[in-house]
């Protein structure tokens, strides 16, 4: 139970961090329009997946997904800085596709007949 907390904590702590080094100390115009939606940590706090989304085409979710390789050592550094952990843990970047899903799903439900009510 702890290390389920202790995990979710950190995956957030993460998160946040990340969202803000975007914001405020990255200047890669290939991550100006995206948006950090959750990270999932592993029990040993050793391995982080970060998902993310971007505004935009798949151009754009590739242009993003370079740039996070390129930035993702200077993201582990600031996390490294930032958080409290014995050992910086691996991060891996995905784009969240979600959003996308539940998109199509909405656009799929508005192309249905109304039911009619007898």
């Amino acid at each position: 139970m702890s290390t389920t907390f202790r995990s979710n904590r950190v995956a957030e702590a993460i998160r946040e961090t990340v969202a803000t080094a975007l914001l405020g100390k990255i200047k890669d115009p290939r991550l100006a329009n995206v948006t950090v939606t959750r990270c999932d940590v592993t029990p040993d706090l050793s391995y982080v997946k970060v998902y993310y989304t971007v505004l935009g085409d798949e151009q754009k979710r590739d242009a993003a997904k370079q740039g996070f390789e390129s930035a993702t050592p200077f993201l582990r550094t600031q996390v490294g800085n930032e958080i409290p952990l014995r050992v910086v843990p691996e991060l891996s970047f995905r784009y969240d596709e979600g959003i996308d899903h539940a998109m199509r799903i909405e656009e799929l439900l508005s192309e249905l007949p109304e039911l009619k009510k007898d």
